[in-house]
């Protein structure tokens, strides 16, 4: 039987498009698998909200994958996070709104109790205290928004025996020791570690507070965010479960990236500090580890596309830079990559019920544009169907030995 691996990027409510590819891959799953249950995935990884859709994608439950965003788009952002400085509101036919701040004095006062307390007396008679007091709070100010509601909810999904044979992946930070985790639902201690597993992947820095401890099997690892940071597109944790099982050519990767690759020039001096943040760790980030990491996973594989084609049984190997010699023998990987036009998605926190539809719709348009040339190109074909590589794809460079080979990862 075909295995099958997904791979879903970060982008805030841009995830909303992931929804709608995925439906669409759903409706035309006999083209792609069809011995296999529509959306049934050996292994599912993602960082960010690819984290939080991939959960219910593994827990076979896209019915409440879709209610959640029909949710979202009925009740507004609140379904997921809070704000006192962030105007949640949006138009319902807003088709882009702007990601806007605010202040009032009860949020003044809630997130400064001590400093504004008996304000005005202080502010006469002892304003060196005032400042001192204000420094304090604001030194422990660690983010502008709250994301209980989606720890409420992921409390109640995140379920490591539902998952079934599936291996689910999120990847996540640790502000600590700067590493990269990535994680399955077995290396979690609990069900409620597994889900702040998938709220720290979700948790992106400025916006949301780092999750503060998460007990794994191996033990704790504190202060952790958002995996986008560091490997938005978590393809190199699928490949090396693929490697693992020893079966490269049985498997397809299917690659939903929120991201076109593409930074399109915007003004930003009348921009505001989450949407300079966001601009900053998620735009530019991400499309640099997009440009670094998928791209070079295309263009390797399309050029082993080519070879097999004139020299089919003939090994293909990279160059190791260690030795000056031969490296590890390329691999071949089936992959299905779809992804949006560029700058068509709007602000990664914003979501009006009209742009939550637009996502939605856009991401089954550019399924079926992906699909298609994935069917028409067969092995060979064209970049949009294609992905893949190897033990050795390139990018800033990791060297790590799994089950006696030496695979070459980007980060």
């Amino acid at each position: 039987m075909k295995k099958i691996a997904l791979v879903l990027s970060g982008g805030g409510f841009k995830g909303a498009f992931q929804v709608g590819a995925l439906a669409y891959l759903r409706d035309n799953w006999d083209k792609i698998a069809p011995d296999r249950p529509p959306l049934s995935f050996d292994i599912v990884a993602g960082v960010s909200v690819g984290s939080l859709n991939g959960l219910l994608v593994a827990l076979n439950r896209f019915d409440v994958l879709e209610k959640l965003w029909d949710d979202v788009a009925e009740r507004g952002v609140q379904e997921i996070y809070t704000s006192d400085f962030i105007n949640t509101t949006a138009g319902p036919d807003t088709p882009n709104p702007t990601l806007k701040l605010t202040l009032d004095w009860e949020a003044i006062r809630k997130n400064f109790p001590q400093t504004t307390r008996n304000l005005l007396l202080r502010a006469v008679f002892s304003r060196k205290a005032l400042l001192r007091s204000l420094t304090a709070e604001f030194q422990q100010f660690r983010a502008v928004a709250d994301n209980t509601p989606l720890r409420n909810k992921l409390l109640g999904l995140a379920r490591r025996e539902a998952i079934g044979d599936t291996i689910f992946k999120c990847g996540f930070v640790s502000l600590n020791d700067g590493k990269y985790y990535s994680l399955s639902q077995h290396e979690f201690s609990s069900n409620t570690a597994f889900a702040d597993g998938v709220l720290a992947s979700t948790a992106m820095p400025v916006v949301w507070p780092p999750v503060e401890a998460i007990e794994t099997v191996d033990g704790t690892i504190r202060q952790s965010i958002d995996g986008g940071i560091r490997d938005v597109s978590p393809l190199g944790d699928v490949v090396r479960e693929i490697v693992k099982d020893g079966s490269p050519e049985d498997y397809t990767i299917i690659i939903i990236n929120t991201s076109s690759g593409r930074i399109d020039a915007e003004e930003f001096a009348e921009k505001n500090i989450v949407q300079i943040a966001l601009r900053a760790l998620l735009d530019v980030a991400i499309t640099e580890i997009f440009n670094n990491d998928i791209r070079e996973f295309v263009d390797k594989n399309y050029i082993l596309s080519q070879i097999r084609d004139k020299l089919p049984n003939q090994p293909i190997y990279d160059y190791d830079m260690e030795t000056g010699g031969r490296g590890k023998a390329l691999k071949f990987f089936h992959a299905l990559i779809i992804q949006p036009e560029a700058n068509v998605l709007g602000d990664t926190l914003t979501a009006s019920p009209a742009q939550l539809a637009y996502r939605r719709s856009h991401g089954r348009a550019r399924a079926e544009v992906a699909l298609g040339r994935y069917l028409g190109d067969g092995e060979g074909g064209g970049c949009s169907g294609l992905g893949g590589v190897n033990v050795g794809w390139l990018g800033r460079r990791e060297r790590r030995h799994l089950g006696g080979l030496e695979i070459t990862f980007s980060r």
